[in-house]
């Protein structure tokens, strides 16, 4: 697996960083070292809601496949050094499109205006460009059109509703049935020790 944190500049070993300071980049995103692994023939998976516990205001995690030997990448050292030397010949921008990945009926801020910088908390390093679905980008509050905007990701497909329901009702009742058969058969009604009445 392969994060943002390992290729990012502002880092040091110890934070994360997994490549020399000669090969580190600013602002590294997921989706760039997803296309530097797809341009060395590997076989990819870009998980774009995954975060690495040092960097959670970086989303993004690639997983590369490095079983056959045809693609020509020898270890995972030497593929964290391939794919550093893309990002330093690539870097990030605000015209990058890392920034913009979408999930779901998640607004975007508008093509021609300047990409937003996250809310950074003091004290606190972090990269000047993260994609616009990283939970350091405050998104601005409420939307106005708060009920459009639910109404377009309904028709999007499918029950909103469906992740609460999720067919377990029908699981639990089906346990609870069974076990409550079981638990009376095999339960004593224990007697009451105390004092007796005189």
């Amino acid at each position: 697996c392969l994060y943002p944190v390992y290729f990012d500049a502002l880092r040091s070993r110890a934070q994360g960083r997994r490549v020399p300071t000669s090969l580190a980049s600013r602002s590294p995103l997921a989706r760039e070292i997803a296309n530097a692994c797809s341009r060395l023939r590997l076989q990819t998976v870009l998980e774009p809601d995954k975060t690495h516990p040092k960097d959670w205001a970086n989303p993004g995690r690639v997983k590369v496949c490095l079983r056959s030997e045809a693609h020509g990448v020898r270890n995972k050292h030497h593929l964290y050094v391939l794919v550093a030397r893309h990002l330093v010949e690539n870097p990030t921008s605000e015209d990058s499109p890392g920034l913009r990945v979408r999930m779901g009926g998640q607004v975007q801020p508008a093509e021609g205006t300047a990409y937003p910088r996250p809310a950074v908390p003091r004290g606190w390093i972090m990269s000047e460009f993260v994609p616009y679905l990283s939970p350091a980008m405050t998104g601005g509050g409420v939307s106005e059109n708060l009920f459009k905007d639910m109404m377009r990701e309904m028709q999007g497909g499918g029950n909103p509703m469906a992740a609460l329901m999720g067919g377990a009702g029908g699981a639990e009742d089906g346990r609870a049935g069974a076990g409550a058969g079981a638990g009376a058969s095999g339960r004593k009604k224990k007697d009451k020790k105390g004092k007796a009445k005189s």
